[in-house]
């Protein structure tokens, strides 16, 4: 394979710093036909060594490896590194760098304190653009136009790039680190924009600024390595160049190859589900539930955003399992909230986004502009939860009918969308909770709305509710999916990327899968789902030894980072169990979205602060959204003192997710839960499994069965009310024996 796939040359380059100020570079083109070669730079000698193996049986692959030693002198505050230098380069091309960069984050962009919001009525409208914060960006306009990040930036380090000319992409993977530590990885291109560089260095360094805070002037912290004779770093890069028809191609490929320099994530059995569970619903009925008025808060009530949100959050989401799995208490109560959020319904039909000692409020951080603005994804939420927790109400309860305000409340909520995507033709980003027009448009902020409409459809038999979920959802598709990045999930940063719209819509393509039986729409879910990879934290980062999350050995694995401007990894998807990746692989039998679900579903516990563990000063039950790899607000592996909406989607993981799967006649397993399964005979009747819970905590652990001629029919939704369930107690070992017609029989009781 040539180092040139396409109208491309591969440089090594050497440079010098005075603290974090470039002061000297020099680049040299090599080619695997000279492997080596010598440069004097800065007053010593180095030697560099080109490897280039074409990867066995895999066309379009190529590993390199560069070696750089220092033959003579002493190289102070040095920096080495490998150049890939495109010279017939076009702004059309798509760059990416996972969890950090889409389509370059080449938008308009506005520099605005936390948390920002849209003040300039230019800015303010229907039809505005995408527009961002100052986050690392490639220029759109005029003058400079660069990236430098470093691995621990990204949920992957690695760079990929769609060529639509020469339907072509080409993705760049390289190790989360050498001997000096994490890498620099940039893209930078030339004023005409017909020239870019993406370039990889050792030690990692981001010259005079670095994005810090939500600012991209931030001095840069990053320093050169001082080098003496004989001492050597190695670079090791693995290049792939294949047909890339799309940019939804480009993330086909990059599901199938993000880990393969790392290796799978080792997963580490800490905390059952059922364990943490037990844990969470303590928590909740003894420091969530609001009594005076009679709702479970998403936080500790010490500020009005942590009192009640509808959505986003989990307002009316964390009342689904705790309806499902909890005790008579929490079933109570979680009916409870829901009659309070209907109480936060506005004229329009939306719900008002805060609440906070019996006031309702905005969502526009208090600006007198926006005091009526409405994030419409927390309306969003709320339908498809309503429908959701309908669906188990009745499963729970055959004679259940639905309560007359809920009932009037949720079409209310459904029509309010019909009227809005009538209007404008798009959901928008913000709207007027009183009137319901759109305010701010653009994004797929209501990325999960298709899937609530869709439900609706269902339970309410109204077309036009369907009508509507496919042509909105449809737009969405071909406006962001095939662009290749989602935004307006979060309601602080503009319309930056962002993982939470990602996994919305994600859910909403796999619902009007399982109610319409549309291939149409598992194929936009596949595409989607390998965006939504993009964000999930491929392997276990270093954390310092030193550091919170040193000393707990956390594993960042399965990950989910929050968007490109808050730079920080989180213990789950906001706020989702990720099921739909479960459905997602019965459908296809890609067993990758499979291994998705089961890195983040795994690791989440780990997060849960309990009484033997704390997690900072953290009380038992508390989760921190924060798995922070990179300097983004607090220090790397550290978190602050607060109790976050990721306890949701830890609590939603053990509603939705189980914990053991199995396909008794094909005989394919796989256990999600902390516990080990192994096969120990499988036949025409059945399969035999040892099932081991090796952690100090017990474990009920929820089983899926099927055969894998049921994977045609779609799960829908509550699919794991009634599941068959085993027991395992710490430190012990079951056989079971599950036979194809599903009957699942414990066989041996032995310690581990």
């Amino acid at each position: 394979m040539s180092v040139k796939p396409f109208p491309c040359r591969l440089r090594v380059q050497f440079s010098s710093y005075t603290d974090a100020r470039l002061e000297q570079q020099q680049t040299v083109d090599i080619d695997a036909a000279i492997p080596t070669g010598v440069c004097a730079f800065n007053g010593a000698r180095w030697r560099y060594a080109l490897e280039l193996v074409e990867t066995s049986g895999r066309v379009g692959i190529a590993d390199l490896t560069v070696t750089f030693t220092l033959q003579e002198g002493i190289a102070t505050d040095t920096s080495l590194g490998v150049q890939y230098v495109f010279d017939k380069w076009s702004t059309e091309n798509y760059v990416a760098m996972p969890a950090a960069l889409y389509a370059g984050n080449r938008f308009d962009a506005r520099r605005m304190p936390y948390p920002p919001l849209l003040d300039d009525p230019a800015d303010i409208g229907v039809d505005v653009p995408t527009i961002i914060t100052d986050v690392p960006r490639l220029n759109h306009t005029d003058g400079p136009s660069r990236v430098q990040l470093l691995t621990r930036d990204l949920a992957t380090p690695a760079v990929g790039i769609h060529f639509p000319g020469a339907r072509r992409g080409w993705w760049l993977l390289t190790d989360p680190s050498t001997i000096l530590g994490v890498s620099g990885i940039a893209i930078a291109e030339n004023d005409t924009r017909t020239q870019a560089i993406v370039s990889l260095t050792a030690p990692g360094m981001r010259e005079d600024t670095c994005y810090h805070g939500g600012r991209m002037d931030a001095p840069s912290p990053d320093r050169g390595t001082t080098f003496y004779p004989d001492d050597t770093v190695t670079l090791r890069l693995r290049v792939y160049t294949f047909v890339c028809l799309d940019v939804p191609a480009l993330y086909a490929k990059f599901l199938e190859i993000r880990q393969d320099l790392t290796g799978p994530a080792t997963l580490r059995h800490s905390l059952p589900f059922s364990s943490a569970w037990a844990i969470q619903e303590e928590k909740y009925n003894a420091q969530n539930w609001e009594a005076e008025r009679g709702y479970y808060s998403v936080g500790m009530r010490d500020s009005m955003y942590q009192d009640w949100q509808i959505g986003w959050v989990g307002g009316a989401m964390s009342t689904f399992p705790l309806l499902l799995d909890g005790e008579a208490l929490s079933q109570e109560r979680a009916q409870r909230t829901l009659d309070f959020a209907f109480t936060g319904q506005a004229a329009s039909g939306f719900f008002h986004g805060v609440g906070h000692h019996g006031e309702w409020i905005g969502d526009g951080f208090s600006k007198p502009h926006a005091s009526n603005w409405h994030l419409i994804r927390k309306s969003s939420d709320a339908l498809y939860f309503l429908l959701k927790h309908f669906l188990l109400l009745a499963r729970q309860d055959a004679a259940w009918t639905l309560p007359v305000a809920w009932e009037t409340g949720t079409r209310r909520l459904a029509d309010a969308f019909v009227r809005l995507w009538e209007q404008y033709g798009q959901f928008g980003q913000f709207v007027d909770v009183e009137t319901g027009e759109l305010c701010v448009g653009g994004s797929t902020s209501a990325a999960i709305a298709p899937a609530g409409l869709a439900l609706a459809s269902q339970y309410f038999g109204e077309e036009q509710y369907l009508t509507v979920a496919q042509a909105a959802a449809s737009a969405m598709y071909e406006q962001f999916t095939q662009a290749g990045y989602t935004t307006g999930g979060p309601g602080e940063i503009l319309q930056c990327p962002d993982s939470e719209s990602a996994y919305g819509l994600l859910e909403s393509f796999v619902v009007l899968y399982e109610v319409t039986g549309d291939a149409v729409w598992l194929s936009r879910a596949s595409k989607m789902a390998d965006q939504c990879a993009s964000w999930c934290v491929s392997y276990d980062y270093a954390f310092p030894k030193n550091s919170l999350f040193g000393r707990l050995d956390m594993r960042s694995a399965g990950s989910v980072w929050a968007n490109v401007q808050n730079k920080h990894s989180a213990p789950g998807i906001c706020t989702l169990s990720g099921d739909a990746l479960l459905k997602l692989y019965r459908a296809t039998g890609n067993t990758r979205y499979l291994t998705l679900l089961r890195e983040t579903a795994h690791n989440i516990t780990q997060y849960l602060s309990r009484d033997d563990r704390r997690v900072g000063e953290m009380p038992a039950g508390w989760m921190n959204e924060r798995v922070n790899l990179s300097d983004w607000a607090e220090p790397i592996g550290e978190i602050f003192h607060g109790s976050c909406w990721c306890e949701v989607s830890c609590m939603l993981t053990y509603a939705e997710v189980p914990g053991l799967y199995v396909q008794p006649d094909s005989g394919f397993v796989c256990a999600i839960d902390h516990i080990d399964a192994e096969v120990l005979a499988h036949d025409d009747a059945g399969i035999t499994l040892r099932l081991c819970n090796p952690t100090a905590f017990p474990a009920s652990v929820k089983v899926l069965i099927e055969n894998a001629t049921a994977t045609a029919t779609p799960l829908g939704q509550v699919a794991l009310f009634g599941c068959p369930r085993v027991a395992l107690p710490a430190g012990e070992a079951h056989e079971v024996r599950i036979t194809h017609e599903g009957t699942l029989l414990n066989v041996e009781s032995l310690a581990v």
